[in-house]
């Protein structure tokens, strides 16, 4: 393989969205557009693929007051039939599931939520991302830069 499909850089669309985050053409992220959650916050999904056929679905939200943020895996939709690592953020809301985006909600909210249900999330993504090369990286909080561009949270890199 030429050397470029091995790292990519990230293409970061005027919508926020971005598309391959990641060192290895195997091993990828892509991000929708943000959306306003209200009050400070704001959600995006996320889709990680790689080699092995495996598709992830990942909620984002971000707190751009308070610059704090949890990532969400989705929820096992496929039962197995494309992959066994096939999740669907779809099945984290109401009915099947209890996550609820609301002005309201916490980011620790959120966290207690998802730990009592069982559902695998993380509270320092910052600091996984800073591991990669600049050229691969996306900000978490780039939808407070879009939404509320005064906050904390659009000031950060």
């Amino acid at each position: 393989m030429p050397p470029i499909w091995l790292d990519m850089p990230i293409s970061i669309m005027r919508d926020g969205s971005f598309k391959r985050a990641g060192e290895e053409v195997w091993d990828w992220i892509d991000g929708s557009a943000p959306f306003d959650v209200g009050n400070g916050k704001v959600g995006q999904e996320l889709y990680r693929g790689d080699g092995n056929c495996n598709h992830m679905e990942l909620l984002l939200v971000v707190d751009c007051i308070s610059v704090e943020h949890i990532v969400i895996e989705g929820v096992d939709g496929q039962k197995g039939l494309i992959s066994p690592y096939s999740t669907s953020v779809d099945l984290l809301y109401p009915p099947t599931g209890k996550i609820r985006l609301t002005e309201s909600v916490t980011i620790s909210e959120l966290a207690e939520v998802s730990g009592a249900q069982g559902y695998t999330f993380e509270t320092d993504l910052q600091s996984a991302l800073e591991t990669k090369k600049k050229r691969n990286r996306y900000n978490p909080f780039n939808g407070c830069k879009i939404f509320y561009p005064g906050s904390p949270g659009a000031k950060t890199k």
